[in-house]
């Protein structure tokens, strides 16, 4: 066994900035000379939380710490070597110009500091990395149609694709219709957390109101088999993070998690670590629970070939990439 060590492996859905390990944390802390109160880290997890709201609020805590491009090329540099040193080929990860510009960093500055870390982690360790900015669905409409137009209006070789992220249960699809059909105009590519927080019938609203190409989660699809079957027969792939959403208690353990019956339903699925330290999680680890849930190696591979084809970014990198699981 342990296959899993050995398998190439691809994340397209982690968030940078919560990738900050509580050893960065209080590097970047002491540096930006920013209080961080000690009770933030956690024994059961790396931050200490209680639930998907207070997640949110100590999420906001731990990522305040990140205040200059230096520290995002840290951040990014640091996060993309480990994922080389467990086998990753290709990270895609979501990035907030919202929390850089709260931080009094520019557009441009932050970006600078992830695309700088991007190429010197790729000369370094061959390791292959694009990104997506997020609008936040709790900032509401306007927030997040003024980071898309933000977006399309200031093209960068590093910026693939759109998300939308946040709280999902109390910010629905139906309010950023507007944002999307923009995007979709402009053939941006487009990811939409739904399916973790909220079931089946945001799900639905999400793929016909924004457009997605891949759901981040998605899982809850599970309880309705006709939206399964829709999700399979539109192509739209999963960005599932089993860890993450046990940790959050959405599902109580591995086994109730529907990602393997989805796996077996034939939905093209991909494994992701989502809030790193926040949930114990690593992108080698989903690949493990996966091989648990009893995935062989051929089908270990596949998620990585998910993972890489109906990533955002461009096909001659894509084709490179594919060749080396071959």
């Amino acid at each position: 066994m342990n296959i899993f060590n050995s398998v190439k492996k691809a994340e397209i859905h982690v968030h940078l900035e919560a990738t900050i390990t509580p050893d960065l944390c209080k590097k970047f802390a002491k540096r930006n000379n920013y209080e961080i109160p000690e009770e933030m880290f956690g024994s059961k997890y790396a931050y200490q939380w209680d639930d998907f709201y207070d997640f949110i609020k100590k999420y906001d805590i731990v990522t305040s710490v990140i205040h200059t491009p230096e520290d995002y090329f840290e951040l990014t540099y640091e996060y993309l070597k480990d994922c080389a040193a467990n086998n990753v080929l290709y990270v895609e990860a979501m990035i907030s110009s919202t929390h850089a510009k709260e931080k009094g960093m520019t557009y441009h500055s932050f970006i600078e500091g992830v695309y700088e870390a991007s190429k010197k982690a790729e000369e370094d360790f061959g390791i292959v990395s694009r990104y997506i900015m997020n609008g936040i669905r709790h900032l509401g409409p306007e927030s997040v149609q003024g980071t898309a137009e933000e977006v399309l209006n200031n093209p960068h070789p590093c910026l693939v694709g759109f998300g939308l992220a946040g709280d999902e249960l109390h910010f629905p699809p139906n309010l950023f219709v507007e944002t999307f059909d923009m995007l979709k105009k402009e053939n941006f590519p487009i990811t939409v957390h739904a399916g973790e927080w909220d079931g089946p019938v945001n799900i639905r609203n999400a793929i016909n109101l924004l457009h997605p190409t891949r759901l981040g989660h998605g899982v809850r699809s599970i309880e309705d088999p006709d939206l399964v079957k829709e999700i399979i027969d539109k192509n739209i792939i999963l960005e599932t993070c089993p860890t993450s959403n046990i940790a959050t208690k959405i599902y109580k353990d591995y086994v109730d998690h529907p990602v393997k019956t989805l796996f077996d339903q034939g939905v093209k699925v991909t494994v992701n670590s989502d809030d790193p330290p926040f949930f114990n999680a690593t992108i080698n680890g989903e690949y493990k629970v996966m091989e648990d849930l009893g995935l062989n190696e051929k089908e270990l591979t596949s998620l990585t070939h998910n993972a890489i084809k109906y990533s955002f970014c461009d096909d001659e990198n894509k084709n490179k990439l594919l060749a080396k699981l071959n």
